[in-house]
Order: structure tokens, then sequence, then C-alpha cells
């Protein structure tokens, strides 16, 4: 087994420390500018196929009620199965239930709405949305995409630990 100096030691620890203080910080700046706590969620399953993967991190902001779309992917907590589900909003209600809006979503590989499995037959109301997947637009050919911003794999590593 090697031996280090002092010297050395001091020099680990001293990277060690700014390597720890620059995660934090990172960190720290992503949940403020995302307005999330968790602002990194993993992919599980294979329902938003072939859009995500599993294994995939995304990140996730929080917007107002009136700035989700169809077709926007949001992040919420399963009512009736208590985790969190990555889907696609299909469609936008309002309703006494709905504070202020309901939104139904999808997964993209599923072949039925999320309503009355995942989620009440009315949708998910916005407070229960923990935020909307960031997404860039790219151009292919001469169409522009919505894309959600996706870090392949590495989140198969957060699994993996958990």
């Amino acid at each position: 087994m090697a031996s280090f100096s002092r010297k050395e030691m001091v020099k680990i620890l001293i990277l060690l420390s700014v390597t720890v203080a620059t995660v934090l910080a990172l960190r720290t700046a992503i949940v403020k500018a995302t307005g999330v706590s968790s602002p990194i969620v993993v992919v599980k399953g294979t329902s938003m196929l072939p859009t995500l993967y599993y294994g995939d991190l995304v990140i996730v902001h929080k917007v107002p009620p009136d700035k989700i779309h169809v077709g926007d992917i949001i992040v919420y907590k399963s009512e009736y199965h208590g985790e969190l589900v990555i889907h696609r909003v299909i469609k936008i209600v309002k309703g006494p239930q709905c504070k202020p809006l309901c939104y139904v979503t999808k997964g993209d590989n599923n072949l039925v709405s999320d309503a009355g499995f995942l989620e009440p037959t009315y949708g998910i109301s916005y407070d229960k949305v923990i935020g909307v997947v960031y997404s860039i637009n790219i151009k292919v050919g001469e169409i522009e995409v919505k894309a959600p911003l996706r870090i392949p794999y590495l989140g198969l590593l957060v699994l993996l630990i958990r």
C-alpha cells in the first residue's frame, strides 16, 4: 500500500474540499435557477421510449401553470403509486379539483393516458407537478423540434447505488 507524505495528504484534502465545494455550489445554483428542490431526476422504466430511456438524467424546472402546454414533459408524484412519473401532457383541463389547472398525461410508449391509472381521471393538479423537463429547440433539416435535454446513462449509476 502506498504511503503519502504529509504534503501530499494536504494537497489531496485541498483538492477534495474544492471538489465538494464546487459540486455543492453547482447544485445550489441549479436549485435556484430551476425553482425545484430536486432539479435532477432519473428516468426509470420504458414508458417514454423513444424520447427518454431508462437511466437518463433530466433537469426539471418550475414554471407557472399557464406556461405548461400540450406536448411538454412534466414530472409529478403519482397519487396512486407514490412514485415520480415523467410523462407528456396530452390535455389541459379546468375544474374545481384543479388548482388552478390539471394536466392529463401519457407516456410516449403507452397506448392510453395515465388518467385513472397513475393519476385521477381529471388529471394532475398543478400543485402536484414537480416541474417541467427542460427542453431545447433543435433543427432537423428545415423543421425545428423541441427535444428534452437528457444526459444518457448517467442515471444508471444513481440507480445502482440506491
